[in-house]
């Protein structure tokens, strides 16, 4: 009798197990479970960079050229290479039998310069008055070619002067980028008609060459057919060089840290500008191939990339040519928090699912704003917070609910004062069923 008692009272246990079992872990249960999770951080706040190190070198913002005709135009040169000149300094005494051809493309000259200088000027005016009138485009073009004889009275001297302002206000945006551009022009216009008319201010007899710009001269072409004179502007730039693979993660307005030699502390700068074509193999990219080490895998492809560095840094102080660390931020997050990348689902480089306890210690998913990784981290920068412990949701199963979490005992134990300063009252609220 007690055989077959037995046998039934563990068919019943077994059954009521059974039962009990899917009721609980069944697809269609309805129970409320808890699961564990060993992988959990919680969150705090830091700044996080992507950035591109690159050498740099330093270099004119603009090289301006100044041609002077065959040899037999220059009486004697007054610069060599290296001398600092200013807007009209002398650069060559020019043969008086020369000079009466160039002061009448001189003469012309001023003439279409003024009148540039006049038709910007009320294009301005005119644009300053329509500021509140939309308007699709505004335009002006001047277009003038003079044809003057030399001395000889043989031979043609073509003079031409081309300023084209094309204004699209409505793909601008607003008329006062539309003035700006204008005035750009303008002052090119103005620059160009004070170099001219300080030529033409000099005595007769000692006709020169003057200087259009402020900066240093670079090379003087003494000999050949024509003869030159490049000067580097006093404004500088740091130049470097990207190459393929790094080019479409560069572009203009990106900030860098400019440090080197000569330098005090750390120097900010902008990058101005990202080349589209490949670099000419001329002395700078020469220089820079021999300073950088990366591995090249095309050597056809540097694009030239320049950074104007802040008038206030140290770093405007470096000569022509000098070598200093440019540091291209690709990609910043001040204040942001950041999770393992292998946490997350669902991430297409600008949002992703992170999983986080809530405040009853349910695990709740998250859409987030992930702008880029950082050292296989996630960086986000909406959607979490300082405080939040996010956990590996990737393995959890999925739920019509938040489950409940449970995470590993603490290994560390807490120290005596700090059991004491807990409290009994909070032990007993936690000890107690709840």
């Amino acid at each position: 009798m007690n055989r077959y008692v037995n046998i039934t009272v563990s068919i019943a246990i077994s059954a009521f197990l059974a039962v009990n079992l899917y009721l609980l872990f069944g697809e269609k249960s309805v129970i409320q479970k808890s699961v564990y999770v060993d992988k959990f951080e919680r969150m705090s706040v830091g700044d996080f960079s992507v950035e591109l190190a690159k050498e740099g070198l330093v270099a004119p913002l603009e090289t301006q050229t100044v041609y002077v005709g065959s040899e037999n135009a220059v009486d004697s040169w007054l610069v060599t290479e290296g001398d600092v000149v200013r807007v009209g300094n002398e650069l060559a005494i020019l043969n008086v039998d020369q000079s009466e051809g160039r002061r009448n493309v001189l003469l012309s000259e001023q003439e279409i310069l003024s009148q540039q200088e006049s038709e910007a000027l009320s294009l301005i005016a005119t644009l300053e008055s329509d500021r509140n009138v939309a308007a699709a485009n505004s335009s002006t073009t001047t277009n003038k070619t003079d044809n003057l004889y030399d001395a000889a009275g043989d031979t043609t001297v073509e003079v031409g002067l081309n300023v084209d302002v094309n204004v699209d206000v409505s793909l601008d945006g607003s008329y006062a980028q539309a003035i700006a551009t204008v005035e750009q022009n303008l002052a090119d216009v103005v620059r160009r008609k004070v170099v001219i008319e300080a030529e033409l201010a000099q005595d007769p007899s000692r006709p020169a060459i003057v200087s259009p710009v402020d900066g240093v001269v670079s090379k003087v072409t003494r000999q050949g057919s024509t003869l030159a004179v490049d000067i580097y502007s006093a404004e500088k730039v740091i130049v470097t060089y990207v190459q393929e693979s790094e080019w479409k993660d560069v572009e203009a307005g990106l900030k860098v840290l400019v440090h080197g030699i000569g330098t005090v502390g750390v120097g900010e700068g902008t990058v101005i500008s990202v080349s589209e074509i490949p670099a000419k193999e001329d002395e700078w990219l020469k220089t820079y191939k021999a300073l950088d080490a990366a591995k090249v895998e095309n050597p056809l492809a540097y694009y030239e990339v320049r950074i104007l560095v802040a008038a206030e840094s140290e770093s405007e102080g470096n000569p022509y040519g000098a070598n200093l660390n440019a540091i291209v931020v690709l990609d910043e997050a001040l204040d942001a928090v950041s999770v393992k990348a292998e946490w997350v689902r669902n991430h297409d480089k600008s949002t992703a699912i992170a999983t986080i306890l809530d405040e009853s210690g349910r695990a709740t998913e998250m859409k987030v704003v992930t702008p880029f990784m950082w050292h296989h981290r996630v960086v986000v920068t909406e959607g979490l917070k300082l405080g939040n412990v996010a956990i590996d949701g990737t393995d959890l199963p999925r739920f019509e609910y938040a489950p409940r979490v449970f995470l590993p005992m603490p290994s560390q134990m807490p120290e005596k004062a700090e059991w004491k300063s807990f409290g009994w009252r909070n032990y007993l609220r936690y000890m107690g069923v709840r």
